[in-house]
């Protein structure tokens, strides 16, 4: 049952006290029920002492002849009413004699179950014969029940007043200590939203820190985020200046040409798009699920595929389907196509890419078996804007938005010689995923 009334207070009070009340309720029941048993067998003991005693103080002078002092071990076997009685039977159940406290009492066959009772049966040894006697004693159990409820008052009653000394306790130390972090979190939060802090401060408890440590690191994310869309606006603005400088020059002038101010546009363009891809990229979010790699190559693939036939090379995959990465699907996407594209654009019959992962670690290769980097320029080719044809479409910003995805979400990106194919080989390892 949901309760988003209740205040977290609330509910640990009311847990507390329902745990403290059924633990005291169960203390007290089996309190009591030990009192019983001690008191129950206390009794017994007692009264098998009287009839030891009785049969120490008795005198039998025949089979159905015998005798005792006037004075008896415990004077209530001698008041009328006393609530203590005694009687001794021979073998045929005749009574040979019971106490006075017996005498006006109605005892029925002495089996009443309002008293305690005891008997021994023992062979008297008389001069050439064994006489059986039996000797009885009961004891009224009103004063046992009258010291079964005294007991029962005051346990319940020292375990009640202890249960709300308890519950008040719990909740007073709940209030002022144990909540503590909690209020604390929420000052923390209202300095935050009123700009006095950049961060949830601390340390907080184990509880806590997770809860804290998974918002401060949202903040750093979406705080980074804004930052680099700031930059990138900046960025933008100072790029666009010279290409819309010299297309207003180009439209300006007498003899503008075309061609000229097509490359403008196209360059403007490509700075746009990148510095937009810039804006939005800042690595996995912090609470980006896992994304399966090898649907999105495979996607990626079946749309550059027609570009590929076009110019006669075959696109072959060697993928692992069980590979994950922690990585938006779009930034995904934007890698393997710049990828793609740069390697249909430079193979001459073929476009090779391979998927695997072990140990934690995840590897993707692009390979081809075009004319290759070569290694004095596989550092230079990762930089923004650096072209190493000359052929048209490109801005030299392919291998730099690749490059620049993977460090941002945590991967190292290397240009080498494909050993097959023996053309340009970008291999990505991300470790951690």
């Amino acid at each position: 049952m949901n309760a988003p009334g209740l205040s977290l207070r609330l509910r640990i009070s009311l847990v507390a006290a329902a745990v403290i009340a059924v633990f005291f309720v169960l203390t007290a029941t089996l309190l009591e029920r030990a009192f019983r048993e001690n008191a129950e067998d206390a009794v017994t003991t007692r009264l098998d002492a009287h009839l030891l005693l009785l049969m120490g103080i008795v005198e039998v002078s025949g089979p159905r002849e015998v005798q005792l002092p006037e004075v008896l071990p415990d004077p209530r076997l001698a008041l009328p009413g006393g609530g203590l009685y005694a009687r001794i039977r021979d073998a045929d159940g005749a009574t040979l004699w019971r106490s006075p406290s017996a005498l006006g009492t109605p005892l029925g066959d002495w089996r009443d179950d309002g008293f305690f009772q005891r008997q021994m049966t023992v062979q008297w040894e008389l001069p050439g014969q064994l006489v059986p006697l039996t000797f009885q004693v009961l004891e009224e159990r009103d004063a046992y029940e009258a010291q079964m409820e005294r007991y029962r008052r005051t346990l319940w009653g020292a375990l009640g007043l202890l249960t709300v000394l308890l519950i008040s306790g719990q909740a007073l130390a709940l209030g002022l200590w144990g909540l503590r972090p909690l209020r604390r979190v929420r000052a923390d939060l209202d300095a935050l939203r009123q700009g006095e802090h950049r961060r949830l401060g601390g340390p907080y408890p184990r509880e806590i820190q997770t809860l804290t440590d998974s918002i401060n690191a949202l903040l750093e994310f979406e705080r980074a985020r804004l930052e680099r869309q700031r930059h990138a606006l900046a960025d933008l603005a100072h790029s666009l200046k010279t290409p819309l400088s010299a297309l207003r020059l180009g439209i300006e002038g007498e003899a503008a040409e075309r061609r000229e101010l097509l490359l403008q546009v196209e360059r403007m363009q490509g700075m746009i798009q990148h510095e937009l891809n810039q804006a939005q990229r800042l690595g996995p979010s912090p609470f980006q699920p896992p994304v399966a790699v090898a649907p999105v190559i495979e996607r990626t693939g079946s749309a550059l595929r027609r570009i590929a036939d076009q110019h006669g090379i075959e696109l072959v995959m060697s993928l692992r389907p069980e590979c994950t990465l922690r990585i938006e699907t779009g930034a995904l996407f934007e890698l393997l196509g710049n990828l793609l594209d740069n390697a249909i654009r430079h193979a001459r019959t073929q476009v090779r890419v391979g998927l695997t992962c072990t140990g934690g670690s995840l590897e993707l290769t692009v390979d081809d078996d075009g004319p290759g980097i070569d290694e004095a320029d596989r550092e230079a080719v990762l930089r923004r804007g650096t072209r190493l044809d000359t052929r048209p479409g490109g801005q030299g910003l392919g291998l730099h938005i690749v490059h620049t995805l993977v460090r941002d979400h945590g991967g190292e990106l290397h240009i080498e010689q494909a050993p097959e194919l023996g053309g340009a080989r970008v291999r990505m390892v991300f470790v951690g995923v």
